[in-house]
């Protein structure tokens, strides 16, 4: 019983707290009791791809040549790409590309080339080297406009390659050499333990679920489906 509404105020501090703490017992921080009210609104829950549905720190497991292009070729046009990329699954293609190649010299680049990082607007990384010839890898679409910029036409077979390997759930990087497309590098993406379990009981509270993801839309479908969410 109390006396309202001087003690109001009091009181809805304390269920705060008493949200807080309760949420505490679940491994989940709120900094505040307003963030526990709000909680109990929410009814879409937008969730990233990499790194929470899976588990993120994608790894190179295959090389896919097209056009004539041997699988030692690709690998090292993709290695070339990766020496100065910082990121785990840059590290990976080189590590692929050695794992395949173990009695050859370790890849190297030669003098006055000029790595050219990965940014959000090209959506590609790679070298340039100084006999004059651009190595890209990444985006399927990004590196076709690539190579179409350089006056050359990707083989018809390399379509059917990158939606064979993202309809696998994994992510292709197309690597081109100028106006060549060289092939497919296979980066594997694996779902987390439990995702889908975590998925149905969010669904069976009323909450619908959405994928966010820069992957290609076939890759996006294929890991949304195994996952369980609702929308991507």
């Amino acid at each position: 019983v109390c006396l309202i509404p001087t003690t109001i105020g009091a009181l809805l501090a304390a269920i705060g707290i008493a949200g807080m703490d309760r949420a505490l017992q679940a491994n989940i921080i709120a900094k505040s009791g307003r963030a526990i009210e709000t909680a109990g609104d929410v009814d879409v829950v937008l969730l990233d791809k990499t790194g929470t549905i899976t588990i993120g720190n994608r790894r190179a497991s295959g090389f896919i040549p097209v056009g004539g292009y041997s699988v030692e070729e690709l690998g090292r046009l993709a290695a070339l790409c990766s020496l100065a990329d910082e990121t785990p699954e840059g590290k990976s293609i080189v590590q692929a590309f050695e794992r395949q190649q173990p009695n050859r010299e370790p890849v190297a680049v030669p003098a006055g080339a000029k790595f050219v990082p990965f940014t959000a607007q090209t959506r590609m990384s790679g070298v340039d080297l100084p006999s004059g010839i651009a190595v890209r890898k990444g985006a399927p679409d990004a590196v076709l406009k690539f190579v179409a910029q350089h006056k050359g036409e990707a083989p018809g077979e390399l379509h059917k390659v990158v939606e064979r390997v993202a309809g696998q759930g994994a992510t292709p990087l197309v690597v081109a050499q100028g106006p060549q497309a060289v092939g497919v590098v296979v980066l594997e993406d694996i779902l987390k333990a439990g995702t889908s379990e975590r998925l149905e009981r969010l669904r069976k509270m009323g909450v619908r679920t959405v994928m966010i993801t820069g992957d290609n839309p076939l890759t996006a479908a294929t890991i949304a489906k195994q996952a369980g969410v609702d929308s991507f």
